[in-house]
This record gives structure tokens, C-alpha cells and sequence, in this order.
């Protein structure tokens, strides 16, 4: 019954798209309903929560040190008691829900996996829906879901499953690409060959160009770890102008080329007018906006930023005076909240000092592939370094904290980094 219940809650984090009708000043979704139901249940049901005195306490006085800071620092208190509730929500459900399997990372991903083959059965769906021209096996709406431009998408050849949108789809995939890449390669057991190739083949169905990123770095950092091609020229050769092809041929990908070059343009053009904001795609113009903005507050607020959950104040200040008028800037407010980068979002409200702090942590707990590793070690690598590829993404595009489980995933990351070093310790 647990391992059922606990399948369900998953498959929730991941259904982030339904929106509850509940005005708290935060869009309400529905599985911040299931995180706080299934907090609830699992005080009622379990009688212990397993916990490492040392790092709970290293882990409170660096919360008590980031309040002081954020006290003396945040521009709102109100927008900062905001983001820190509901962050605090995510955080506790999901140390609950990783304390109900064990703290089995290899476990939890193998119902992960399971979830995400069901998101891309659900692609292969869409496409038969619009060669059949049946439209509700493509847009489900109808369910609830706010799947967003997916009637448009579907018929260029863009499929995103249940998920908002391609590159969302691409988010939730990466860390299982990895694996499935790995796989590829020899490394881990948690996909088979066949399922492998599948989820590798629906990526390209989104083509989301985050997600066709994360796979080209994916492939950089397992030939990286598994080949030591610094020894040898000619493998370090023929990486460089593997990658290159690689790169080429996505890049001539229609829905990819088109937003590469109108990003290349509007970044390297001297001064942007209002002719060529108005002309750019909406993608290139949430990322230009935001780094406009992010670079504006920096300019003031530095070291240790506005406060967490600020970005948006930030935004309203900066926005007229970093955009020239056109109708993006007039009619829509892009990526307010989140910067549309997790590195902007962090360096506006944690300054450098934070963002620098957190990156450290990120690089010191990577886990590091080694030859002799047992299939174990392995699969916690794959999953430690599929997180991380997912990190970088967001680091990219996608600055929401909460949004499709990133909370879990940072937990896995560091926790799974634990449980390698351990694991690796009692084979000594």
C-alpha cells in the first residue's frame, strides 16, 4: 500500500500544471495540495523521521544565518515569508516522501523512470491524434491540465506530453536521459538498451532546445568521465568534431535554429531598439528582458541581493528602463516571478556571495565516475550526474524553486553524493 501511495504522490510532483482556484498570492497547484496532504499523512502513519543530528544541525544554523541575512537585506518582508513557506512545504514533503523509500535513491528512480515512460507513451499518443486528427488524444485540457500551446505545437511536430510545454518536458526527462545515455554506454543498470533508445527518440519529439542541450551534455560528461581521452589526442579529436556535428545538426532543427540566431542577434546587437524587440520570438525575448534586469539589479544590490522571493520587485523597477517599448514589454510581464533563469533569478536575490556558495556546493557534491565501481555505485552516479545536467538546465531557463519536483531532485543530488561516498567506504 505505501509503495502505491508513494507512486502516486510522485506522478503529482510531476503533474504541476492543474491550478486550484485559491488566490493566496501564489498560483496554488494542485500538488502543493498533495505535498501538504501527504505531509499530514505521514505524521499520522510513521512513527519516526530518520535524521543525521550532525547535518540537521549544520543545516539549521545555516538557515538561522541565511534569516539573519535575509532580515537585514530583503526589500519585502511579505514576498520573502511567501517564497520561504512554500519552499518549506516542498522541502519537508520531499525529505518525508525520500524517508518513506529509505532513502532508496535507486528505488525512487526506478518509479521515476516508470512515471516518465509513461509521459513519453502519452508523446507517442499525441502523435497519433495528429495524424488522426483526434484531438483529444492530444490537447487535455479537458482534464484540467493547462498543457499551453500544445494545439499549435503538435501539428509543427513539437509533443510535450502533459506538460506546459517542451521545454518542461525537458526538464522533467533529463535526469532519466542521462541514465538512458549511460546505458548507452555501458554504465548502470536502470533502463534497459530498448527503453533507452525510446525515451532518447521522444526527447527529440519536444524538440525542446534545452532538452537537445542537456543530451549534448550529457554525452560530453560521460565520454569525459569514462574515456581518458586527455591521454590519448586522437579520442579528444574526434570528441571535438563529434560535438561539433552533433551541435551543426541540431542547430538546423527549424525550431531550434530560428530561436538560436534571433537570440544571437539581440545579444550581440550594439543597442536594441524597439523595432527588433518587437520582431523576436517570445522565448529570446524572456531571456533578454530578465538579463537586462538582472544586470540592472545587480548594479545596486551586489553581495547578498534583494531578499529570496524579490525578483519581481526587481523586475517592476528595472523593466522600462532596460526595454525600449514595443508590445512584449507593453502587454506581457515574462517570467516575472522566476527571471526565466535560476542564475538570474539567484544572483538577484542571493547575490553573488549566495549564488557562488550554492554553485560550491553543487560542484563538491558531485559524485565522480570511477572504472572500478560496482553496479550500485554506478547507478547512484547516474542519477547524482542526470541531476546535475538537470541543474545546469535550470541554471539556463526556469528559475521557479518548487516547479516539478527541483526541490526533491537537489535533495537526491546531495543525499545520493552521501550515499556513494559511504557505499564506496564499505568496500574498502
Amino acid at each position: 500500500m505505501k509503495s502505491i501511495i508513494n507512486k502516486i504522490v510522485l506522478f503529482f510532483v510531476l503533474l504541476d500544471n492543474i491550478f486550484l482556484p485559491i488566490d493566496i498570492g501564489v498560483d496554488f497547484r494542485l500538488n502543493y495540495l498533495v505535498m501538504i496532504i501527504y505531509i499530514i499523512y505521514y505524521a499520522c502513519t510513521h512513527k519516526s523521521v530518520n535524521l543525521n543530528k550532525k547535518k540537521t544541525l549544520l543545516f539549521i544554523t545555516g538557515l538561522i544565518l541565511f534569516l539573519i541575512i535575509t532580515i537585514l537585506t530583503a526589500e519585502s518582508y511579505l514576498l520573502v515569508i511567501k517564497q520561504l513557506v512554500l519552499i518549506s512545504i516542498t522541502l519537508t514533503f520531499s525529505y518525508l516522501l525520500l524517508n518513506s523509500y529509505k532513502f532508496d535513491y535507486i528505488k525512487i528512480f526506478k518509479d521515476y523512470i516508470l512515471l516518465i515512460t509513461l509521459a513519453g507513451i502519452i508523446v507517442v499518443i499525441q502523435f497519433i491524434g495528429t495524424k488522426t486528427n483526434l484531438t483529444f488524444l492530444v490537447d487535455y485540457s479537458y482534464l484540467g491540465l493547462d498543457t499551453g500551446g500544445i494545439r499549435l505545437n503538435a501539428p509543427r511536430g513539437r509533443f510535450h506530453s502533459w506538460f506546459y510545454e517542451p521545454s518542461f518536458m525537458a526538464y522533467a526527462f533529463m535526469p532519466v536521459i542521462f541514465i538512458a545515455v549511460a546505458r548507452l554506454f555501458g554504465i548502470g543498470n536502470l533502463l534497459s538498451l530498448r527503453r533507452s533508445i525510446f525515451l532518447i527518440v521522444i526527447l527529440f519529439m519536444a524538440k525542446s532546445t534545452l532538452g537537445l542541450l542537456g543530451l549534448l551534455l550529457s554525452m560530453l560528461v560521460l565520454i569525459l568521465s569514462k574515456y581518458p581521452i586527455y591521454k590519448k589526442p586522437i579520442f579528444l579529436a574526434c570528441l571535438i568534431i563529434g560535438l561539433f556535428v552533433s551541435s551543426f545538426l541540431i542547430y538546423k532543427i527549424p525550431a531550434v535554429k530560428f530561436r538560436v540566431d534571433e537570440t544571437y542577434t539581440l545579444f550581440t546587437a550594439k543597442k536594441v531598439t524597439s523595432k527588433e524587440v518587437a520582431k523576436t520570438n517570445l522565448s529570446t525575448y524572456a531571456l533578454y528582458s530578465n538579463f537586462k534586469i538582472t544586470e540592472a539589479s545587480l548594479k545596486e544590490a551586489p553581495l547578498l541581493g534583494t531578499g529570496i522571493g524579490t525578483y519581481e520587485l526587481n523586475y517592476d523597477k528595472h523593466l522600462n528602463n532596460v526595454i525600449p517599448t514595443s508590445n512584449w514589454r507593453n502587454n506581457f510581464k515574462i517570467n516575472r516571478q522566476d527571471a526565466n533563469s535560476l542564475l538570474f533569478r539567484m544572483l538577484v536575490e542571493i547575490g553573488f556571495i549566495g549564488t557562488f556558495l550554492l554553485l560550491f556546493s553543487i560542484f563538491k557534491n558531485r559524485i565522480k565516475y570511477n572504472i572500478k565501481d560496482n553496479v550500485i555505485t554506478q547507478n547512484l552516479w547516474a542519477i547524482n550526474n542526470g541531476v546535475l545536467i538537470l541543474l545546469i538546465l535550470r541554471f539556463l531557463r526556469q528559475g521557479h524553486y518548487t516547479m516539478l519536483g527541483f526541490i526533491l531532485m537537489i535533495l537526491i543530488y546531495y543525499l545520493s553524493s552521501q550515499a556513494s561516498k559511504q557505499n564506496s567506504s564499505n568496500l574498502i
